[in-house]
């Protein structure tokens, strides 16, 4: 590979580690500590602790109640109710956060991915262009109208693709 074309994946590349660098810096420590407490209660072993701690909540009570101890939460156990409504609003709350944060850096890549489809779309056609010129100009090669190397030589016009593929639907 020539330096040129290397350079340019480099820079690709270069261009994504700052993308993601810029979205670190942007993270504020709340929406750190949100995003790793996700993380954490999205794993399997969340849900055998929820349950876990359902199924004691519950057992204690009927325990302590047989025992003749006073029970934190009798029966339909309204406490657990609200502790487990309480959590599930939290966790909500979370996810739609870390959601939202993990959006806006999918919005970027995407908008990094046509960046770079445009640019390379611009250099297939300018190639194919150049291409036809060196036939139409060679003695050795047979000059004749090309019209499909022709159309595929312009750019194409991301309006009016968008314009298109909007029709479409």
């Amino acid at each position: 590979m020539n330096q040129k074309g290397g350079a340019g994946i480099e820079q690709s590349v270069e261009h994504l580690a700052e993308l993601h660098r810029e979205h670190e810096r942007s993270t504020t420590h709340l929406q750190r500590v949100a995003d790793r407490v996700t993380s954490t209660i999205a794993r399997p072993g969340a849900v055998a602790i929820v349950l876990a701690l359902i199924f004691v909540w519950i057992c204690g009570n009927y325990v302590a109640r047989r025992l003749g101890v006073t029970a934190l939460d009798q029966f339909p156990f309204p406490d657990l109710a609200f502790l487990a409504t309480v959590g599930a609003m939290l966790i909500a709350l979370l996810i739609l956060t870390s959601q939202r944060h993990q959006d806006q850096l999918a919005e970027r890549r995407s908008e990094l991915t046509l960046q770079v489809a445009i640019l390379s779309e611009k250099k297939v056609a300018k190639i194919i262009e150049l291409l036809e010129e060196q036939r139409r100009e060679s003695p050795v090669l047979v000059s004749r109208i090309d019209e499909e190397a022709a159309a595929m030589a312009q750019p194409a016009d991301p309006k009016q693709t968008l314009e298109d593929i909007e029709e479409a639907t």
